[in-house]
Protein backbone atom coordinates (compact mmCIF):
# COMPACT_ATOMS: atom_id res chain seq x y z
CA UNK A 1 0.00 0.00 0.00
CA UNK A 2 1.72 3.57 -0.92
CA UNK A 3 2.15 6.01 1.01
CA UNK A 4 -0.29 8.50 -0.88
CA UNK A 5 -3.62 5.79 0.21
CA UNK A 6 -2.22 5.83 3.36
CA UNK A 7 -2.68 9.75 3.83
CA UNK A 8 -5.69 9.94 1.66
CA UNK A 9 -7.52 6.94 4.06
CA UNK A 10 -6.35 8.93 7.39
CA UNK A 11 -7.78 12.23 5.81
CA UNK A 12 -11.22 10.48 4.56
CA UNK A 13 -11.02 9.23 8.35
CA UNK A 14 -10.30 12.70 10.28
CA UNK A 15 -12.89 14.29 7.62
CA UNK A 16 -16.03 11.80 8.08
CA UNK A 17 -14.95 11.90 12.14
CA UNK A 18 -15.13 15.77 12.00
CA UNK A 19 -18.59 15.76 10.07
CA UNK A 20 -20.32 13.37 12.24
CA UNK A 21 -18.89 15.35 15.90
CA UNK A 22 -20.29 18.22 14.11
CA UNK A 23 -23.64 16.84 13.56
CA UNK A 24 -23.83 15.32 17.02
CA UNK A 25 -22.73 18.09 18.66
CA UNK A 26 -25.03 19.12 21.85
CA UNK A 27 -24.67 22.80 21.12
CA UNK A 28 -26.77 24.01 18.35
CA UNK A 29 -24.94 24.88 14.98
CA UNK A 30 -24.38 28.54 15.44
CA UNK A 31 -22.91 28.11 18.88
CA UNK A 32 -20.46 25.04 17.89
CA UNK A 33 -19.31 27.42 14.96
CA UNK A 34 -18.55 30.29 17.48
CA UNK A 35 -16.77 27.60 19.93
CA UNK A 36 -14.44 26.29 16.38
CA UNK A 37 -14.14 30.48 15.41
CA UNK A 38 -12.74 31.44 19.10
CA UNK A 39 -10.73 27.99 19.12
CA UNK A 40 -9.34 28.77 15.73
CA UNK A 41 -8.79 32.82 16.36
CA UNK A 42 -7.03 31.61 20.05
CA UNK A 43 -4.83 29.22 18.03
CA UNK A 44 -3.79 31.86 15.33
CA UNK A 45 -3.10 34.63 17.83
CA UNK A 46 -0.71 32.01 19.87
CA UNK A 47 1.07 31.49 16.92
CA UNK A 48 1.49 35.35 15.82
CA UNK A 49 2.69 36.36 19.19
CA UNK A 50 5.11 32.89 19.06
CA UNK A 51 6.61 34.32 15.56
CA UNK A 52 6.71 37.69 16.52
CA UNK A 53 9.04 36.05 19.78
CA UNK A 54 10.98 34.30 17.44
CA UNK A 55 11.93 37.29 15.05
CA UNK A 56 12.58 39.52 18.19
CA UNK A 57 14.94 36.93 19.36
CA UNK A 58 16.60 36.94 15.98
CA UNK A 59 16.55 40.64 16.03
CA UNK A 60 18.70 41.03 19.22
CA UNK A 61 21.19 38.26 18.46
CA UNK A 62 21.73 40.17 15.30
CA UNK A 63 22.11 43.39 16.57
CA UNK A 64 24.75 41.96 19.68
CA UNK A 65 26.64 40.08 16.78
CA UNK A 66 27.00 43.26 15.00
CA UNK A 67 28.09 45.56 17.90
CA UNK A 68 31.30 43.48 17.76
CA UNK A 69 32.19 42.88 14.59
CA UNK A 70 36.05 43.27 13.90
CA UNK A 71 37.19 44.15 10.43
CA UNK A 72 40.38 43.45 9.82
CA UNK A 73 42.43 46.73 8.13
CA UNK A 74 44.43 46.09 5.06
CA UNK A 75 47.95 46.93 7.75
CA UNK A 76 46.59 43.34 9.51
CA UNK A 77 45.57 45.32 12.73
CA UNK A 78 41.44 44.66 13.89
CA UNK A 79 39.28 47.79 13.87
CA UNK A 80 35.91 47.29 15.42
CA UNK A 81 33.00 48.53 12.72
CA UNK A 82 30.88 51.72 14.07
CA UNK A 83 27.39 52.32 13.65
CA UNK A 84 25.93 55.48 12.88
CA UNK A 85 22.06 56.30 13.84
CA UNK A 86 20.45 54.42 11.48
CA UNK A 87 21.97 50.93 12.92
CA UNK A 88 23.93 50.99 9.57
CA UNK A 89 27.69 49.82 9.63
CA UNK A 90 30.11 52.13 9.01
CA UNK A 91 33.71 50.61 7.93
Amino acid sequence: MGIGKVLFGMLLASSAGLAIGLLCAPDKGLQTRKRIQQKAEDFLEEEIIGYNRIVCNVKTKLDEILTGVSIKAPDGTHQWADTDQKNEIII
